[in-house]
């Protein structure tokens, strides 16, 4: 091999050593996410969203976490915006998330969409198992 010759796995170019360096990328390229479900957030028309609601832009992440003592559902999966409780995952959709997340295993959400209908914020999300 000729000794000026790049003989890393990745090219690297001026460019991408820039970005590397500056930190500005969020290449990761062990991170592993399966999509799990898609569904409309449940419960919103119950929590009071027009403040934050222009926040939550496409791709926005929300953090999902088990309300095992909910009254009205024991298999009741939160779904949070920064620290707003924004809804749940439905009732008839949620029993095997809950399941995983108390055997240990970390859920998100993404928004895929959102409209205002009356004073019912529909969200449209995609629920990912992450790794």
């Amino acid at each position: 091999m000729n000794n000026n010759e790049n003989s890393s796995v990745i090219k690297s170019t001026p460019g991408l050593l820039k970005l590397l360096h500056e930190n500005n990328t969020t290449l990761d390229v062990f991170r592993r996410e399966m999509l799990a479900l898609t569904c409309l957030v449940a419960g919103t028309s119950f929590q009071s969203l027009k403040e934050i609601e222009p926040e939550m832009v496409d791709k926005t992440v929300f953090e999902l976490k088990r309300e095992q003592k909910n009254e009205f559902d024991k298999k009741a999966v939160a779904i949070y915006f920064s620290k707003n409780k924004i809804g749940y995952l439905p009732k008839d959709k949620n029993e095997v998330i809950a399941n995983l997340m108390d055997a240990g295993k970390k859920f998100s959400g993404k928004l895929i969409s959102k409209s205002w209908e009356g004073n019912w914020l529909k969200l449209d999300i995609e629920v990912y198992l992450n790794d």
